[in-house]
């Protein structure tokens, strides 16, 4: 037997009803419980592809990471100097064991923008899918480094 000290729910302010609640139940039952498992998303989770946005010499290099999305769900496109990236995600968990089977299923869209005011031609970007991370290149204008201007007297 296992023996824990236990702290009410009205000590804990700053977590969410809901949260202390899992927690308790995590306490008790133990993490894998298969009623309190967290490794699925629900429906209520709203998710957002992790990204990294790179700088070189010209071109920005944005990768995002999109685990277990089928590429021909993601949509890529170029606004006023905004990238937007955006798509649908759909998963399914299916656990089975000697007392029990569970299947979740959960489907939802993303959407992530960036703002890159010196984007070339749209028609330049590329995108391309490798093993669940998506990257776009995009090319910038080419500017000068340093131009020294003259001030003239009237």
């Amino acid at each position: 037997m296992t023996l824990f000290k236990h702290q009410p729910l009205t000590t804990r302010p700053q977590l969410p009803l809901f949260s202390q609640l899992s927690n308790e139940i995590d306490r008790f039952f133990g993490p894998g419980f298969p009623m309190n498992s967290r490794s699925s998303d629900l429906l209520t989770d709203v998710w957002q592809p992790s990204a990294d946005i790179e700088r070189q010499d010209n071109r920005y290099i944005i990768r995002a990471d999109i685990p277990g999305v089928d590429p021909k769900n993601i949509n890529v496109s170029m606004d006023n100097g905004n990238l937007v990236i955006e798509g649908k995600r759909e998963s399914k968990t299916e656990d089975k064991r000697e007392n029990y089977y569970r299947l979740e299923r959960s489907y939802g869209s993303f959407y992530r923008s960036f703002n890159l005011p010196d984007a070339q031609d749209a028609k330049k970007i590329e995108a391309h899918c490798h093993n669940g991370v998506l990257e776009v290149i995009v090319p910038t204008l080419v500017a000068e480094k340093h131009k020294r201007i003259e001030v003239k007297v009237d």
